[in-house]
């Protein structure tokens, strides 16, 4: 068995998938993790009964349920979810308090999205400029299981959400708290050999850089630093080290061991240094509560990386060049190539990390017919003007 991938197709600059419709294939994977869950636990029970209460009609109506299922089809694969929504702001469990009408309007303000289909790094990551061509796209909230505040999904990100259970005897197993830190390393080890960034956790939830915290990835550790710098943070040469600032941000909910939500990865949000609201997501909320702390970006991250090794802050020159890996430090790009992998391209690496990391048999990627057929039958009875447009409009641009 190996991991199911399945991600949500977009088109830049308008035409990403709502949140809400992400949240329908996630509950509908789940429910299917759940309900063979309860078909194994009504086939347990059964067979524990005595002849005659299991031959009864609410017997055998359990019983039949759980052979139908059972004998039908085997158990759901692991899957994970990938998707770039429209801009969304999440509520968590902790979110209490009502918004007032102020800074409903405030977060639900028109974005500007600094991006293009090839996701360039400078213009993503630190664009101060609004102008006509500016992409402009409208903003929701919604709540969420998760715990903590508030935070953001939109474009520039990738949201990663693995469905699986954690007790499930086709994979490796997981307690609650390792199912977190298996999140963490997954997110970690694709920072790292993906786009050579040193990322590392804190006492503070999520994934965290320190600027010029860069490592070759032939270089990289075997284990996770856990609360420290970073594999070699200290490796920099000159320049100021700010704070750590967080990269990618932690969610789990889970129902009988089967998971929800994940983790997201900003691949080209605004950095820190871009502070309008009307560009910068993150300049209207303090995300997930943390006051005093910076949010950044793969691009952000990369652009000032390479400004630095420009200016001989950073790194020898053997570093600048990652065996012509993309996005490398002081890689320097062709005209027919843009330096920064788009989500797509992150969600596949980390897909493979974490299927090696939950030892199942490779992944498996489901076709962008199946996917949309997927989301046509969810919607089919029961939709938002929002996800029945994307849908319509996303079919006609795969021409499926």
């Amino acid at each position: 068995m190996g991991l199911r991938h399945l991600h949500l197709p977009y088109r830049a600059p308008f035409l990403y998938p709502p949140y809400s419709l992400a949240s329908r294939v996630q509950e509908h994977l789940r429910r299917q993790l759940l309900d063979f869950k309860d078909a194994i636990s009504d086939a347990s029970t059964s067979t524990s009964t005595s002849t005659s209460t299991s031959t009864s009609p609410s017997g055998a109506s359990a019983n039949a349920r759980a052979t139908s299922v059972l004998r039908g089809r085997p158990p759901s694969p692991p899957t994970l979810i990938s998707f770039t929504p429209l801009p969304t702001y999440t509520l968590g469990r902790r979110q209490t308090a009502p918004l007032s009408e102020d800074e409903v309007a405030r977060l639900q303000a028109p974005l500007h999205v600094a991006s293009s289909p090839k996701l360039s790094t400078a213009a993503a990551a630190t664009t101060t400029t609004i102008t006509t061509s500016t992409p402009c796209l409208p903003v929701s909230i919604v709540s969420s299981p998760r715990g903590g505040l508030t935070t953001y999904h939109g474009p520039g990100q990738v949201v990663l959400w693995p469905v699986l259970d954690l007790r499930s005897l086709h994979h490796k197993q997981f307690t609650v708290r390792c199912y977190s830190r298996l999140l963490e390393d997954t997110t970690i080890a694709t920072l790292g050999s993906l786009f050579g960034l040193a990322a590392f956790t804190t006492a503070d939830p999520g994934v965290w850089v320190r600027p010029f915290s860069r490592f070759h990835p032939s270089s990289q550790p075997t284990s996770v630093n856990h609360g420290g710098r970073g594999a070699t943070a200290a490796a920099a040469e000159g320049g100021e080290m700010r704070e750590p600032a967080k990269i990618a941000a932690l969610g789990v909910h889970l129902r009988r061991h089967v998971s929800a939500l994940g983790t997201a990865i900003n691949v080209a949000t605004p950095g820190p240094d871009v502070t309008s609201e009307q560009l910068n997501p993150w300049a209207r909320i303090i995300a997930c509560g943390l006051e005093g702390k910076a949010v950044t970006s793969v691009a952000a991250e990369l652009a000032a990386a390479t400004t630095t090794a420009s200016a001989g802050l950073v790194g020898r020159s053997s570093d600048r060049q990652t065996d012509g890996q993309v996005g490398g430090v002081g890689a320097q790009p062709d005209a027919e190539r843009d330096p920064l992998p788009q989500e797509a391209v992150t969600a596949t690496a980390w897909a493979e990390e974490l299927a090696r990391r939950i030892e199942v048999d490779g992944v498996d990627v489901v076709g962008q017919r199946e996917v949309m057929d997927l989301l046509g039958d969810l919607i089919r009875h029961d939709a938002s003007v929002e996800e029945q447009q994307f849908v319509t409009e996303m079919r006609k641009a795969l021409g499926v």
